[in-house]
């Protein structure tokens, strides 16, 4: 009974939290756009959450490492970040929108690294797989997508910010039911810089960055892409829906891959699948390739995460994984993210929507050549 109650919880973050982001990711950059910005300012903003989130994540970890509590940091962080999303019904200016965005990148930092590392702790005692776990974030994400692709052809852009404070208010509620903190950690305290130094750890983040750099095309420009096409918000919705299904598909299956074909190989198909989709967006706006392209996500996201995850808690010794996670998610969510907006800031006027996605493709196979160095089975000097 227990194990189910742990499995209900943890699904009910990860539903909630993915929802706020299943409106962010594909409608924000519209609501944006309705306040008069350009491309180039609305991928800077954009980048603005992912540069919190690469700056003070690991300090998050750390804390969480040497005192515990990590459900209340949880908690806190996303009441946080919630009462200063609200600010942002009454900013309309470039200036104060980014100091809301940065703020809320900064708050909203250490919820997910420190409850990934709670369910894979969770995943070792066997109460549950991560996999399924973890679908329920994207069944989260589905579900919003799809009611606001419809809502927002009928309703101002300004019910964004509505959905993203509704589901965020919900994952609040969901995050003070997770399992109480502890006070510390019973492992002997290790150093983060010399685990962080080890060639497998530097090659697995390298890659892992370099991936989601080639992600900033599609996260600030895909929505806005079809939106000038002349697609609707609902196909907008659907292509975006497409996506996340095929992830929900592959992550049912991931216990079995990971146990199968370990995490480093399954990061190294991901990239290779990562290039695939990033050349495919570049060709134009074919439905059928738009549709492929979206179906390559379950391996492109969904699977490398699952693998990169696990890969993380099983590179970093039991009293740094909180600081691994948050390590991983700075630099991969963080840094990747800050790489990929920002460069597409600079470079969409020169090359264009479908040339950003062409350079996507370019990284992912360099992402690729630094991963198939990573040892077949990783594990942490204690392992």
């Amino acid at each position: 009974m227990r194990d189910r109650r742990l499995y209900l919880n943890y699904s009910a973050f990860y539903f909630f939290y993915f929802a706020a982001w299943g409106i962010f990711a594909p409608y924000f950059p519209l609501y944006l756009k309705s306040l008069g910005m350009g491309g180039a300012e609305i991928a800077i903003l954009l980048a603005l959450g992912p540069l919190s989130r690469f700056l003070f994540p690991a300090l998050w970890g750390l804390w969480a490492d040497r005192v515990g509590h990590r459900k209340e940091l949880v908690v806190g962080s996303l009441a946080g970040s919630c009462a200063v999303f609200t600010a942002l019904f009454w900013s309309r200016h470039i200036a104060a929108v980014a100091a809301i965005l940065f703020l809320y990148g900064f708050l909203l930092a250490p919820a997910v690294p420190l409850v990934e590392g709670m369910v894979q702790e969770e995943t070792d005692r066997r109460r549950f797989t991560y996999g399924p776990v973890r679908l329920w974030g994207s069944l989260g994400f589905i579900f919003s997508t799809m009611c606001y692709g419809t809502l927002l052809d009928r309703l101002p852009v300004v019910w964004v910010l509505a959905g993203i404070l509704l589901f965020s208010a919900l994952n609040v509620l969901s995050a003070t039911r997770l399992p109480a903190g502890t006070g510390g950690d019973s492992h002997p305290r290790r150093s983060l810089r010399r685990a962080v130094l080890r060639p497998e750890i530097l090659r697995f983040l390298a890659a892992s960055t370099l991936m989601q750099a080639s992600h900033g095309a599609y996260y600030a420009y895909f929505s806005l892409h079809l939106d000038r096409h002349g697609f609707t918000r609902t196909a907008i919705g659907l292509y975006w829906t497409l996506a996340v299904a095929s992830e929900i598909l592959l992550m049912l299956v991931s216990a079995k891959l990971l146990r199968t074909a370990g995490p480093s190989r399954l990061i190294s198909v991901s990239l290779g699948a990562a290039a695939i989709r990033w050349l495919l967006l570049s060709q134009g706006i074919d439905p059928r390739l738009l549709a492929l392209a979206q179906v390559l996500h379950a391996f492109s996201f969904g699977l490398f995460h699952v693998a990169a995850v696990n890969a993380t808690h099983r590179l970093f010794p039991p009293a740094l994984r909180s600081s691994g996670q948050s390590l991983y998610n700075s630099l991969t969510y963080g840094l990747g993210n800050l790489i990929g907006l920002f460069g597409c800031a600079v470079l969409v006027d020169s090359v264009g929507i479908r040339g950003l996605f062409g350079l996507s493709a370019a990284l992912a196979v360099v992402a690729l050549l630094i991963a198939l160095r990573l040892p077949p089975e990783p594990s942490s000097p204690e392992g």
